[in-house]
């Protein structure tokens, strides 16, 4: 009976699907999906698109609001956890003036948390991972409980400022900073010491770097506002400068910046978002593409006040060929049986 049943097909489809739906079940929340893209503008709103440029809906943190008033023009960040739930800084909180917070949005695109922090001073990026979010300050790295909104001691690198962080597929966390007219990388193993420091060269090579990204091989992504033309940079583990990825000239006039940037493990894909009208204001370029390549523009060409940008990820494309593969192993496996 368990022989048969082993060289039964349609037993084998039943655990290749039911593997394929534990494995990306956390992604395939509704109406959020793998790549839709999240850009906070106007003021008080978050598109999500999808990656023709489609707008497929708009949330509102209103009364909340993230204003440019703030060190960083606005800096901030939004995020998604590895549930599918959306958060994003204001400044803002409740449409208070000068009060900084964060609100949550599950899955299905439903307000369930708004946190006023209480704190005055800029939030600029964000990053959430198992169940608690980092927010980089001019003072350090905050965390806050995902689920509760209470704020989690202590304050990581104190006095440190901050302008982004995130995290690579390890769990390590990574955070941006200036310090002494050099742009660095900070990196928690663990999120806890040891703490390694990671020079990628001057803030005058490096101007106003905003935000911070890791891809799948480890390799660090920064955007930079150099002129006349600005650009992603690509940066190996180490701090090596490895490429130069430039914005359409279209946007490199005067008060325009590279503001949001992530990363897809599934199309390998970076996306960045700017402040720039008249042109698409979501850019992508493939992770390999050559150094000195001109990103592409796409979406909308004209949302006023556009600020960061999240991806809700797509599945790297190894995954499946990897379960199928062994899926296929195991099969011949008992067939020699």
């Amino acid at each position: 009976m368990g022989n048969s049943l082993l060289r039964n097909k349609w037993f084998w489809f039943g655990v290749a699907f039911c593997l394929l739906a534990a494995l990306i079940q956390p992604i395939l929340a509704v109406p959020f999906q793998p790549g839709n893209l999240f850009v906070a503008y106007g003021g008080s709103n978050i598109g999500v698109f999808k990656m023709d440029g489609t707008l497929v809906q708009t949330l509102s943190v209103s009364p909340s609001s993230f204003g440019t008033g703030t060190t960083l023009s606005g800096g901030g960040g939004v995020a998604l956890d590895e549930f599918g739930n959306f958060y994003v800084t204001v400044s803002n909180f409740g449409g208070t003036a000068d009060r900084r917070g964060i609100i949550k949005f599950n899955a299905a695109g439903v307000k369930v948390l708004e946190i006023n922090s209480g704190i005055t001073t800029d939030f600029r990026g964000l990053a959430v991972r198992n169940g608690v979010m980092y927010v980089a300050r001019a003072s350090g790295i905050q965390r806050f409980n995902a689920e509760t909104g209470v704020s989690i001691s202590p304050i990581l690198s104190s006095g440190i400022s901050f302008r982004d962080v995130t995290f690579d597929r390890q769990g390590n966390l990574y955070g941006l900073y200036i310090s002494g007219g050099n742009v660095l990388v900070r990196k928690w193993t663990g999120v806890e010491p040891p703490i390694t420091d990671i020079l990628l060269g001057s803030e005058a090579t490096h101007p106003d770097p905003r935000a911070l990204v890791l891809d799948m091989d480890g390799n660090l992504y920064i955007t930079v506002n150099t002129s006349p033309q600005r650009r992603v940079r690509k940066f190996s583990p180490d701090g090596t400068l490895l490429a130069d990825y430039l914005a359409p000239r279209a946007i490199s006039g005067a008060g325009n910046i590279l503001i949001g940037l992530d990363y897809d493990p599934g199309t390998q894909r970076l996306f960045a978002s700017h402040t720039g009208t008249g042109i698409g204001q979501i850019l992508w370029i493939d992770k390999n593409a050559s150094s000195g390549a001109t990103m592409s523009a796409f979406g909308p060409a004209n949302l006023s006040g556009v600020r960061w940008l999240a991806v809700y990820p797509t599945p790297e494309p190894t995954t499946a060929i990897l379960l199928a593969a062994g899926l296929l192993l195991l099969r011949r496996r008992f067939r020699k049986r």
